[in-house]
């Protein structure tokens, strides 16, 4: 990676497919930053109208490049080696990956864990309980960072005792950590030889549309999605329809379900029903119901459609 792929990767007008049509085509940062969009959208076949500023790109990428000498943050181009394999399967992968950490933990077995920031005791203890397991079994818990489920993931993959355990998905330039008060949590990851992540360019900020693009890569990563907790609208339900879109696995957890997530998401009856729909017709089109992480292992393990816990299913609404 070089400072033109820095370039490229903050266009966010352009596919990754339209990127590499365009690093075919120019061989320096300075020739890019002289084209117009008249001749972006004559390279890569489609007439583009995104706002395009050249020179504007190239301070940018030179901003990125010394931050990421200065906070060691590494990134891979899509199809190089070090980019990870699941995200590469995608229909719409990142044009670069940039990392701080051990890029190795994506190579393991990986599982995607997330919910909702609203939890309640029992949904947590689920979290940190199963992600422990997982990761004391060698898996890669991957996860946003954000409080709620996702801090109880990675905390769980921590107290696992094994290293490499956790990857985190931010919505920003990984120089920073969001929220801010998961720095310590992010720290942690680091020392454990862990993962921090990010499709954006060192330096762009958090804004809200980066944290639902931020789901599908969490999605992405990991051959199955295991919601923990995940009223209606949450961003834990769109992870779950970006797994399915990437044909990936979705199971949910018993926890999610439970009397106290009614409470602690100020639902009342009639509108605890709707706030379900949408995870109770995963489960009725029959996505998996949990209750650990060894009832996981055999979902996995076992053909398409052969553990869709019927019996159980129906005794949570």
């Amino acid at each position: 990676m070089d400072v033109l792929d820095l370039a490229l990767a903050g266009i966010g007008f352009l596919t990754t497919r339209e990127k590499k049509l365009l690093r075919k085509n120019i061989d320096s940062l300075d020739n890019l930053a002289l084209l117009s969009i008249e001749d972006i959208s004559s390279i890569t076949g489609r007439k583009t109208r995104g706002g395009w500023n050249g020179f504007l790109a190239k301070a940018l990428a030179q901003k990125a490049e010394a931050i990421m000498e200065s906070k060691d943050i590494h990134g891979a181009v899509c199809g190089e080696a070090d980019y990870p394999a699941m995200l590469g399967t995608i229909n719409d992968p990142p044009y670069c990956f940039f990392y701080r950490g051990n890029i190795e933990v994506l190579g393991k077995k990986c599982v995607s864990v997330v919910g909702t920031r609203r939890i309640c005791q029992e949904t947590a203890v689920a979290a940190l309980e199963f992600s422990r397991d997982a990761a004391a079994n060698g898996q890669t818990v991957v996860s946003g960072l954000a409080n709620g489920i996702d801090s109880f993931a990675h905390r769980g993959a921590l107290q696992s005792g094994a290293e490499s355990s956790t990857a985190a998905v931010l919505p920003c330039g990984i120089e920073s950590v969001v929220p801010y008060g998961n720095r310590g949590l992010a720290s942690a990851i680091l020392k454990n030889n862990g993962l921090l992540c990010s499709e954006y360019l060192p330096g762009t900020p958090a804004e809200q549309w980066r944290f639902v693009q931020r789901n599908r890569l969490i999605a992405a990563l990991s051959p199955a999605t295991v919601v923990v907790q995940a009223p209606k609208g949450s961003g834990a339900l769109i992870t779950a329809d970006f797994a399915v879109s990437y044909n990936r696995d979705v199971v949910f957890h018993k926890a999610g379900f439970c009397e106290q997530t009614k409470l602690c998401e100020g639902q009342d009856g009639k509108k605890a029903k709707e706030n379900a729909s949408s995870s109770e017709r995963y489960v009725l089109e029959g996505a998996p119901v949990i209750e650990n992480y060894a009832d996981y292992v055999r979902v996995m393990e076992s053909p398409p459609g052969t553990f869709s816990m019927k019996d159980r299913q129906l005794e949570l609404f």
